[in-house]
């Protein structure tokens, strides 16, 4: 292919930047869900561990802000009902953010969105494509994590 290069840049840029708008279209335009991507992808992440929660360290990271800002977060979505703070049995120092019903609530609405979409992309791809497109980005998904300096 010739125009590789400026095909797959303009492909990738136009991808991130319609993922965005559906994800701003979804919790914008849904009576169920007041909260911003950033606050979604907050209640996401703390909703991976329902025994342990995550720290604001861990939140700070994965979200890639500083802790500051998470601290700032986790108490406007505590205020809101979305989150809980619990101090750590173990060290009493330590505070883990936990969903609440509301927060697990909206949470699962948002991965039930998500399935469904996926559900509707992959009618559009045969087997073999679906094979494919998932080794491709997977790839891709390599390529970026080396540049973060991620493991592989």
């Amino acid at each position: 292919m010739e125009n590789f290069s400026k095909v797959l840049n303009d492909i990738l840029i136009e991808i991130y930047h319609n993922i965005m708008r559906v994800e701003e279209d979804f919790l914008r335009n849904n009576d169920r869900i007041d909260l911003s991507i950033r606050e979604m992808h907050l209640i996401e992440y703390v909703g991976e561990d329902k025994q342990n929660g995550k720290n604001i360290s861990e939140i700070a990271d994965y979200l890639n802000v500083a802790r500051p800002s998470v601290t700032v977060a986790v108490n406007k979505l505590e205020k809101r009902g979305y989150l809980e703070k619990r101090s750590c049995q173990s060290d009493g120092r330590v505070v883990r953010v936990f969903l609440t019903k509301a927060g697990r609530k909206v949470n699962m609405y948002h991965h039930i969105y998500h399935m469904d979409m996926i559900r509707e992309i992959e009618k559009g791809f045969t087997e073999q494509e679906q094979e494919l497109l998932i080794r491709t980005i997977e790839k891709l998904n390599e390529f970026f994590k080396g540049s973060l300096g991620e493991e592989k």
